[in-house]
Parts: C-alpha cells; sequence; structure tokens
C-alpha cells in the first residue's frame, strides 16, 4: 500500500517557513527563490487540503493547524536527519558512550585527557555532553557522568574522583608575583563571580579566616571558564579550583597571592545509573578516570 506521505522537499520548504515566518529566509536556508518556497507550500496546502499560513499584510501568520503540523514534523526531519548520519558512519549516536560533563571541567580538564582514553580504547565509541543544572541522569539518558557535590544522588553508582581545593588567584598585570599578602588585602581588589558557584568566596573566606569588609562586588560570569579568561586578563581576583588552571599556575599567568589552596567542601565524582554497573563501556570509563584523578584525591 502506498504510504500517505507529502514529499521530502515540500516538507522542508514548510519547516524553514514555519520557523522563520518568512518564504525569503526559508529560501535563502534552502537554497531555493521565494517562489520556489511558496509553491513546495502550495503543493502541501493542496495535498493536505488545509492551509498553513495566513498572510496579514506582510506578516506570515502559522494558522492552527500549521502549528500543530510544524510541531509534529519537525521530531519527524530530525530523526530522519539522524538515521542518514547514523547510516554514514556506520553507527547510531545512542549506541556510543553517553558522557555527562560540565563544560568548563570538560574544557579545562577532561578533553584534553581524551585523547590517551581513545588510545586506550579505539573502538569505543563516546559522545560527550553538557550537564544541566541539578541535572537528571536518567532524564538526559546519560550512562555515565562527572559530577560535582557531596556524594549523594540516590538509586546511582558513585565514586569519588576529585577533592576540590579552591585558591584565590591573580594575573601577575593586577598583583605582582612575590611574597604572600596579608588576607585582609582581598578587600582591595575587585572580586570576579561565578554565577555557577555563587558561594565561592564566602567559602573560601570561611576556609581562611578572612574578614569581608562591605559586600562582595565585582563582575558575574556564567561558567568557569569565563572566570578563568577574565582573571588571566587582570580583571580582578577570582576563587577557582586549582586543577583547572595547573597550567596557568606553572607558566606564571597566575599566582596564588593569598596562599596556598584550601578544600572547597565538594567533590567531583563518577555516577551512573545502577543499570549500568555491568556495562563494560562504563567500566572502561570509570577505571581511566579513576586512573587519571588517583594523584588528585
Amino acid at each position: 500500500m502506498r504510504r500517505y506521505l507529502p514529499s521530502l522537499s515540500s516538507l522542508q520548504a514548510f519547516e524553514s517557513a514555519a520557523t522563520h515566518l518568512s518564504f525569503t529566509r526559508a529560501g535563502d536556508e534552502l537554497g531555493l527563490t521565494q517562489s520556489g518556497v511558496s509553491r513546495q507550500i502550495g503543493k502541501l496546502e493542496q495535498q493536505l487540503g488545509i492551509r498553513l499560513f495566513e498572510r496579514f499584510g506582510p506578516r506570515l501568520v502559522l494558522t492552527d493547524a500549521g502549528k500543530a503540523y510544524a510541531n509534529s514534523i519537525t521530531g519527524i526531519l530530525e530523526d530522519l536527519e539522524e538515521a542518514s548520519i547514523d547510516v554514514v558512519r556506520g553507527s547510531r549516536a545512542q549506541d556510543a558512550l553517553q558522557i555527562g560533563i560540565q563544560d568548563s571541567l570538560a574544557s579545562r580538564w577532561l578533553v584534553p585527557r581524551m585523547k590517551d582514553f581513545l588510545s586506550r580504547h579505539p573502538d569505543l565509541r563516546f559522545n560527550m555532553l553538557p550537564l544541566r543544572s541539578e541535572t537528571d541522569i536518567e532524564d538526559q539518558k546519560l550512562d555515565v557522568a562527572v559530577m560535582r557535590g557531596r556524594g549523594a544522588w540516590p538509586n546511582m553508582v558513585t565514586s569519588q574522583l576529585i577533592v576540590e581545593n579552591v585558591a584565590v588567584v591573580a594575573a601577575p598585570s593586577l598583583i605582582a608575583p612575590g611574597a604572600e599578602l596579608p588576607l585582609d588585602h582581598h578587600n582591595r581588589y575587585l572580586k570576579i563571580q561565578n554565577a555557577h558557584r555563587p558561594d565561592s568566596w564566602l567559602r573560601w573566606m570561611e576556609a581562611k579566616r578572612a574578614e569581608l569588609q562591605g559586600q562582595i562586588s565585582g563582575p558575574r560570569f556564567s561558567q568557569t571558564t569565563m572566570v578563568i579568561e577574565a582573571a588571566l586578563a587582570g580583571i580582578g581576583l577570582a576563587v577557582l579550583p586549582v586543577f583547572m588552571i595547573e597550567d596557568h599556575l606553572e607558566s606564571g599567568r597566575l599566582h596564588l597571592p593569598f596562599g596556598p589552596a584550601v578544600p572547597s567542601g565538594f567533590s567531583y565524582y563518577l555516577v551512573y545509573p545502577e543499570r549500568r554497573r555491568v556495562s563494560k563501556s562504563v567500566l572502561r570509563f570509570r577505571d581511566w578516570i579513576a586512573a587519571e584523578t588517583r594523584a588528585l584525591r
């Protein structure tokens, strides 16, 4: 029996026009003229027997049926695209090990080490995905994740990887390297804030028994990598996990004007669902990352 399916070119034209609410922009995206997009959508409307768009002067507006249809076909087209890509690369994306990790930790620490993992396990495919805040590993369909916390994730297998130690750092352009400064001198400088870790300054001051004069004031950045770049630029002082900036400390691009690092009260853990306990790919990743982090515990 022949399937009741519109042409793929008509569906692509409709999805693009529904996204941009413009035949012109849809044409630019698909390499068609405005009239070419219009003809494709006209064929689709004729086949379906419904109007998908209404025009109000220069504005293009989806009808209720058009909105519902656009919502339905977008996921289908994405699945079709993924299936086609999977055929080309010889595997499905979901067959790979799904690793969740915070962006900053990935870019500053894990990704540069993954070459070694690949050399040890060349047959193991993986996808590295950003963790959402307060993520649910099951909701994100992750096999394993590297997470910051205190080790309490219900129904998960956890193993501690890294004890997080933090320090106040400065660029030489802000404070010249030399003798350790008195703790109260931190009040003289702008404090870079990390929106992802809003309590970092308070935790450092508590651990160091340093007093705060006035308010914690300074620019706020949404990711630790941004905070690192701001510190390197000499914008102000920053509280950072030292294992993420070892290269900058060794090169002298950053230094510790207020003494050595202190525990933040948090650690990084490898976390995975109970059902993945016997997964060979998860166990390979677990054993490898445990060895990589052994010196940091």
